[in-house]
């Protein structure tokens, strides 16, 4: 907690956003990449990649703490929602390591397709080839892939629900998460939401004008604890507020794990 300057820690990360446009552009034509700067759509995966490989590792230090227990509890097969670059690889080696063979499949659910390379290679790096496998696909589209509803031990979401679109579709993609849990299934859950205080709500609604346009879309208003919470029944859940968040907070979090009900 940084008082009142962690209201200017989302006009840091704009900044770097903006300044990384350029790099990709010189990027794309370096590597070959041309294609990429022919569509919009394109240029923004090939854009939010250089972001995220920037700012995942970045900000890593100081959620580490927080998260890095959160994932210490994963078991089974595990869908990662958003994995991007494999920020949360180490994390999960870890999980499987704890236990010998307690995690049986990891499947990284990633779109953006950029960042495949990336995640085969932490894998491998971590020791998770064997077990870890990108999926392109959207959390929706997942039995396309052969990953049937009712199926799963355990999902993780870190910072990515606030960019699957409007409300009606984080709405849905939560309550299609949770069809994919097993009964007993747990969900981990480190994500965005909007702040519970007033004039701090109308700096985030102020800050993200541009971030939805310059983050792939992260929506930093929503109420995403109350999505998770009413995707379904629990047996039980610890969602809350980042206890160590404080007032001034501009990108609060909620934190926990909920369990299907059985």
């Amino acid at each position: 907690m940084l008082g009142p300057l962690d209201l200017m820690i989302p006009l840091l990360v704009l900044g770097v956003a903006l300044a990384t446009m350029p790099f990709t552009v010189v990027t794309c034509v370096l590597t070959r990449q041309l294609s990429n700067l022919t569509s919009w759509s394109r240029f923004k995966r090939a854009w939010f990649k250089q972001v995220y490989m920037w700012f995942g590792p970045a900000s890593k230090p100081l959620i580490a703490p927080k998260v890095g227990p959160l994932l210490s509890v994963a078991y089974g097969t595990v869908v990662e929602v958003g994995p991007a670059g494999g920020t949360w690889m180490s994390e999960l080696a870890e999980a499987a390591c704890a236990s010998s063979g307690r995690i049986k499949k990891i499947y990284g659910v990633e779109p953006n397709t950029l960042f495949h390379p990336e995640l085969i290679k932490a894998a491998k790096s971590f020791g998770l080839s064997d077990i870890y496998e990108p999926v392109a696909a959207y959390a929706q589209d997942l039995e396309q892939k052969g990953i049937p509803k009712g199926s799963i031990d355990t999902i993780v979401t870190v910072h990515v629900l606030c960019s699957v679109g409007p409300p009606s579709m984080q709405e849905s993609i939560a309550k299609v998460l949770y069809d994919y849990l097993k009964p007993g299934g747990q969900w981990l859950v480190y994500e965005h939401v909007t702040s519970k205080h007033a004039p701090i709500k109308i700096w985030q609604k102020l800050n993200n004008i541009l971030w939805s346009r310059l983050l792939d879309g992260c929506d930093i208003t929503r109420s995403t604890e109350e999505i998770i919470r009413n995707a379904g029944e629990w047996e039980s859940e610890t969602l809350g507020p980042d206890p160590k968040e404080g007032y001034f907070e501009s990108l609060p979090h909620t934190i926990g794990r909920l369990v299907k009900k059985i």
